[in-house]
């Protein structure tokens, strides 16, 4: 018997930082997935394989080691539980240097085969507090509105306190386009708190009015208006150069974006100082990468948003 699961990575749309405070986000699942395959093994032994590498513990000896930590975080969650061990196979559809959510793609795979290993009920909201428990984990912070994302699909407002996810069935285009680099989340989210510990106050606005971005671009969503919804990217994005995290060349990326026909908004997506930025719309032409940069051309990245959440299955 065998195990699989897959689970969808994910963009934020609205809500960067604020979401961290207990406001309110808007995030969506793209057809970028993250598969993982758990073979149950006859002894204590953990095998684990990916393009990163590969890894060998065993029941008694698990703790959080590089590149697979999320996965070891979620085998964590369970060790108490763990009779024997297990072969576990990670596949890919995109890189973990690109913004997609691969940490939470990779730890909702997981949680997935491992709870239906284990034969043990949990909700979709369940398993999103358990994601998030793991990223936490690791990271020291996560909203956990990927996670959500990876399990829910589709178009998902989410708040973290009180948690809160809702799943919207309907998709839009979008456009992603990579920087060719990325400053870690977390590292992000420390330079953002060393520039405003002096100014408490006005972050905190900050962080209200981020929050009321994504609470109208939630409430847009319903209605499906999404020329208004691409206005909302517009000014969030100036929130995000106001917390220091739009760089020039993503200011340049932005606005290049928004010249383009078909594109109704754009603006950094997640923490920012490198990483993507995101058009929400149809790109007609591929043609203003070299206006942007002398460097080698920055990469458009295909990516169309999904309905389909977390699957999960024995095989």
């Amino acid at each position: 018997m065998q195990l699989k699961a897959s689970a969808p990575g994910s963009l934020m749309l609205l809500g960067e930082y604020a979401v961290l405070y207990g406001k309110p986000a808007l995030v969506c699942a793209v057809d970028k997935r993250i598969m993982v395959t758990l073979t149950p093994r006859n002894d204590k032994q953990i095998h684990m394989q990916s393009s990163l590498g590969h890894h060998t513990t065993s029941i008694e000896e698990l703790k959080i080691e590089k590149p697979f930590h999320f996965v070891l975080g979620a085998l964590l969650q369970y060790q108490a539980k763990l009779k024997r061990g297990c072969d576990i196979h990670i596949t890919a559809e995109f890189s973990d240097q690109v913004g997609f959510g691969s940490s939470a793609a990779v730890t909702v795979a997981t949680l997935a085969t491992l709870v239906k290993w284990l034969d043990i009920k949990m909700t979709p909201l369940d398993l999103v507090r358990q994601g998030r428990r793991v990223v936490r984990l690791i990271q020291g912070v996560g909203s956990g509105a990927d996670i959500a994302a990876s399990v829910y699909g589709g178009m998902v407002g989410y708040q973290a306190q009180p948690l809160v996810a809702e799943k919207f069935s309907v998709t839009h285009p979008l456009v992603a386009w990579y920087s060719g680099y990325k400053t870690p989340t977390v590292e992000a989210i420390k330079i953002v708190q060393t520039h405003f510990e002096n100014y408490p106050n006005l972050f905190r606005q900050f962080c209200q009015s981020i929050g009321q971005c994504a609470l109208e671009g939630i409430h847009l969503v319903r209605k499906q208006e999404w020329h208004k919804l691409g206005d909302i990217f517009n000014m969030q994005q100036g929130l995000m150069a106001s917390l220091g995290v739009s760089t020039p060349l993503l200011h340049k990326m932005v606005e290049t974006l928004r010249e383009q026909e078909g594109i109704k908004g754009a603006k950094i997506s997640g923490s920012g100082l490198g990483d993507c930025v995101i058009g929400l719309g149809v790109l007609s032409t591929i043609s203003p990468c070299h206006s942007v940069t002398d460097q080698s051309p920055l990469e458009f990245i295909p990516v169309t948003m999904t309905l389909q959440g977390l699957q999960c299955e024995k095989i």
